[in-house]
């Protein structure tokens, strides 16, 4: 009792009173200016992108979680401060290949409230990884036979393909391109591109070495 008596003299003298008021008001007044004059507890909706979390390293993600509607309530002035500050996410670590519902968790900083999330629980689809190895061919865009070049070699000539199957299955070949204006000196380096059998360049895969060096075999004769 001593002691509170003591702490409550100190607190009552006019010089520490009156700074603490001022702290108080002070405080009051930022509040009020950050929340446009409104001190009263608000609630309003916000959409997320869901963060995918500890997939596993041999699972690749082919269906990404829809967004979320997450209704929160605080005061306006931690609202408006605070809104950027909200995550939603899943967490993968337990996943199996296929189709799964994963629950949607919130973090939320102090002061906001989850009122509500919308899904719960949203869907995602991975698949396993694989790899293949395919060899590499030239593609000559807008070049006249080559250059006048015998042929093309390139270092090294095969590549390995990483992805999930369903992707890996539709490559077709894997080729780099040279395009016209860019005439093969000794050697230069070109970046490889997975496709299907329509030529049309395939995401979500990955390719080691992602460049190859390309070098023009001797150029042909006028006879030849």
């Amino acid at each position: 009792m001593r002691k509170l008596r003591q702490l409550w003299g100190f607190l009552t003298r006019p010089g520490v009173y009156w700074r603490l008021f001022s702290l108080v008001l002070a405080v009051i007044l930022w509040l009020l200016a950050a929340g446009n004059g409104d001190l009263v507890g608000t609630e309003r909706v916000v959409d997320l992108n869901v963060e995918v979390r500890n997939l596993p390293r041999d699972l690749a993600l082919l269906e990404r979680p829809e967004p979320v509607k997450v209704r929160i309530r605080g005061l306006a002035p931690l609202l408006n401060r605070q809104e950027d500050s909200l995550t939603a996410a899943i967490d993968l670590k337990d996943a199996a290949p296929g189709a799964e519902t994963h629950f949607v968790s919130i973090e939320a900083p102090a002061g906001v409230d989850i009122v509500s999330v919308t899904p719960r629980w949203v869907s995602v689809y991975t698949e396993m990884i694989e790899s293949k190895v395919f060899p590499v061919s030239v593609a000559l865009l807008g070049l006249d036979h080559g250059g006048g070049l015998r042929g093309f070699k390139t270092n090294p000539q095969v590549v390995t393909v990483t992805g999930p199957g369903s992707i890996l299955n539709k490559v077709d070949r894997v080729a780099v391109y040279i395009s016209n204006g860019r005439l093969l000196g000794l050697e230069e380096s070109f970046p490889v591109q997975a496709l299907d059998a329509a030529g049309r360049a395939l995401a979500l895969v990955q390719i080691e070495p992602s460049e190859v060096n390309v070098r023009g075999e001797g150029r042909e004769t006028e006879n030849e």
